[in-house]
This record gives C-alpha cells, sequence and structure tokens, in this order.
C-alpha cells in the first residue's frame, strides 16, 4: 500500500513540474542581478545571465521530457511498422532482418547517438535523430519477442489453420496485441531515453533551441560548482527527481 501511494505522490510531483514548466515565462536575462544566492526573490539563486535557477530548471525539465517523449515514439512507430512486415516477411528474410537487429544491439547505443549527433548540424532534429538510432535496437528486439509470443497464441494457430490469410491475421490479432506491448514499452522506456538525451547534450550535442534541457544546464553550469554549488546542482537534483517520477510512475504501470 505505501508503494502505491509513493508511486501516486511521484506522479502527482511529476504533473506538477510539468504544469510548472509549462505555465512558466521563459527566463528573463537581467545582468545586474547575475549570481544571486538563494533568496526570497530566488529561491535557488540566478544564472551569469541574472535568470532565476527555479524557471530554468522546471522550463528545461519540460524540454527535455518533450524531446525524449517526441525520440521515443518515433522509435517505436518505426519498430512497430517494422514488426508488422517482419510478420508477413518469408522466414528467410526474418532470419536475415533479426541478425541485423542483433548486429545492431550489439553497438552501444551512446556511441551511435554521438557519431549521429557529431556528424549531423547541431539542432533539434540532429539530437531526434541520434536518439532514435540510439533507441531503436533494443525496442525493436522487444517487440520481435513479443511478436513470436503473440505468432504461438492459441486462436492466431487456429486463424491460420482455418485459411485466414497473413495479413487479415495481422490486422485483427496481431497488432492489437502489439500495440498494447508497445503502449507498457512506452512508459517503462521513457526514463531511459531523457537519461540518454542528457547524457548526449552533456557531452556536446546539443538541440539549438531557446529553451536549455537539463543536460545542457548541467554541461553549461558544471565549472561553477565550487564557487556557486546552487547554481550547477540545481539542474542535476530536478533531473533526478524527474527520473525518479519517471520510474515511479513506470513500476505503476508494470504493476497493472
Amino acid at each position: 500500500m505505501k508503494g502505491h501511494a509513493r508511486q501516486w505522490l511521484s506522479i502527482f510531483v511529476l504533473v506538477a513540474i510539468l504544469l510548472a514548466g509549462v505555465l512558466a515565462a521563459d527566463p528573463v536575462i537581467d545582468l545586474s542581478k547575475a549570481f544571486q544566492p538563494p533568496s526570497r526573490e530566488f529561491w535557488l539563486g540566478s544564472t551569469p545571465l541574472g535568470q532565476s535557477v527555479v524557471t530554468l530548471v522546471v522550463t528545461g525539465a519540460v524540454s527535455t521530457l518533450l524531446l525524449s517523449t517526441g525520440a521515443l515514439l518515433a522509435a517505436l512507430a518505426v519498430a512497430f511498422a517494422c514488426s508488422g512486415l517482419f510478420y508477413l516477411a518469408p522466414r528467410p528474410a526474418q532470419q536475415m532482418y533479426a541478425g541485423l537487429v542483433d548486429a545492431w544491439l550489439a553497438i552501444p547505443g551512446i556511441f551511435i547517438a554521438l557519431s549521429i549527433g557529431y556528424f549531423l548540424p547541431q539542432s533539434f532534429l540532429s539530437v531526434l535523430t541520434a536518439l532514435v538510432l540510439s533507441e531503436f535496437a533494443p525496442l525493436q528486439k522487444f517487440l520481435l519477442q513479443r511478436l513470436e509470443g503473440i505468432r504461438q497464441a492459441e486462436y492466431i494457430t487456429m486463424a491460420a489453420v482455418m485459411g485466414a490469410p497473413a495479413t487479415h491475421r495481422l490486422r485483427l490479432h496481431v497488432l492489437p496485441r502489439l500495440a498494447r506491448e508497445t503502449g507498457f514499452l512506452f512508459v517503462v522506456s521513457l526514463p531511459s531515453v531523457a537519461l540518454s538525451l542528457a547524457s548526449l547534450e552533456f557531452l556536446g550535442v546539443q538541440t539549438g533551441s531557446e529553451r536549455m534541457s537539463l543536460g545542457l544546464q548541467i554541461a553549461i553550469y558544471k565549472d561553477y560548482i565550487w564557487l556557486y554549488p546552487h547554481l550547477s546542482l540545481a539542474p542535476v537534483a530536478m533531473l533526478l527527481i524527474t527520473l525518479f517520477c519517471l520510474n515511479s510512475a513506470s513500476r505503476l504501470v508494470r504493476r497493472a
């Protein structure tokens, strides 16, 4: 019971952060208020540009979640479509594609993401592409494993024995069940994608957005850790809180 309460509290905190970030105005630059310590006006101090750290981290959390969600949805959409084509493909093509996915999995995702991120111009599209390509293989592997289990279900086997064409089985039986698996996969994968995004930005791959996400804030303000620890630790704390809330939500979904 206590675990459920903690998970629901985490979801409430996550929703509150999202609402605060969406409703907050863009951080205002005021050089006369640069490097302010925590006070009544600036709860967590101010940045070198005089921006409120609180406003910066809540808007950064929203940017991180939106980009992570977009990248994960794009990767899942491609993996879902490829799973449908995989079901219809002949056995040799299936074996070849499964081997390709396994080979893709052998390459560390962060290496793929960094290679793509540095190769393309620094932009929202380059970060999105890097995340999609780095996350695609594990998502596809999961869906292919689930597809194999769905393929062996009794009612699908019966439909095949009774002469139902593969496209009919795919449309009415396979894809609906695979869609539920995809929704589950979205919830449990979002925390890791958000962490991958923060890691990419910390290592120098940037979106170019006006609203800095949390990974970029950590990268920019890490050099202030000794002089202004509140400035550099605030985005780290917000990222940890966001990831904890996302993990709590995923545990609630897994139980359901």
